[in-house]
């Protein structure tokens, strides 16, 4: 997420400086190489110095402590925000680590992205046209909203606002239900070493491909969405109970208005009059 920030930063516009930071020494060189940013460094707080808006790129469980290494470089009035899945969790775990400076936490949630992970899957393209959740808590000025709203219309992004928890809950059903049950399925599927593989088809690939996702990210997004994920999968739970119920009775009029309910839902929600 990080990578193609930079490169959408530099293809869309020359008003930005960009100034990035990484851990490895291999992952800054790279970002120099790819044109990622114009500089690099080796400390959060030197990225942040001087900067007007300042993106956490972190697994959400590292954002606070990101938050807090960027401190003695924050200029007063930075905005800081994150690109990741969950945002009322996140939100309380920072607003603490800047009580003594004059910056502000807005939370950002890019629908975009892949399961690929590393520079080497930045993409200059992944923001243009995509969903940007901005997610301001009670706290947060008018000024601050706007530029981050602005930054991210920037690069192409179309911005919503949406409160903190009522975010969390709907990504938990739009988002993380599907990685969990994604990731479910491909290890129901592959529980044994049976030489399964030339009958994998696309419908599997494709139901699956998000499975490939890194576990870190995940479990972070799952210990910080708890409540909301639990919810959506008792929701999904009872779907399965009630589709199990209809193969036992051997209710095939019922199993074919199921399905057929199914893909309506499915097409009203992609394809909607």
């Amino acid at each position: 997420m990080g990578g193609s920030l930079g490169l959408a930063l530099k293809r869309k516009t020359a008003d930005f400086t960009v100034v990035a930071y990484a851990r490895r020494a291999e992952t800054r060189a790279a970002a120099l190489t790819m044109g990622v940013a114009d500089r690099v460094v080796d400390t959060p707080a030197a990225a942040a110095d001087g900067s007007d808006v300042v993106v956490l790129c972190v697994p959400v469980l590292k954002l606070a402590e990101m938050a807090r290494a960027c401190l003695p470089g924050l200029n007063p009035g930075a905005v800081l925000t994150d690109v990741g899945s969950t945002k009322l969790d996140v939100i309380e775990a920072i607003a603490p680590a800047l009580t003594a400076s004059d910056a502000e936490f807005v939370g950002s949630h890019p629908i975009a992205g892949s399961e690929e992970t590393g520079i080497e899957a930045a993409r200059a393209d992944l923001y243009e046209g995509a969903t940007i959740v901005v997610s301001p808590s009670d706290t947060n000025s008018d000024e601050a909203v706007t530029r981050l709203t602005g930054f991210w219309e920037a690069l192409g992004g179309k911005v919503q606002i949406i409160d903190p928890q009522r975010h969390d809950e709907l990504v938990a059903r739009t988002s993380h239900l599907p990685h969990l049950v994604a990731a479910t399925l491909a290890g129901t599927v592959c529980r044994a070493p049976d030489d399964i593989s030339p009958l994998c088809g696309s419908g599997f690939r494709d139901t699956t491909r998000i499975a490939s996702g890194s576990a870190e990210i995940w479990h972070d997004i799952v210990r910080t969405n708890r409540s909301a994920i639990q919810a959506e999968l008792a929701a999904f739970g009872a779907s399965l109970d009630a589709l199990r119920a209809l193969i036992d009775e051997e209710d095939y009029e019922g199993l074919h208005r199921y399905l057929d309910a199914c893909r309506a839902r499915r097409l009203k929600v992609f394809n909607p009059e």
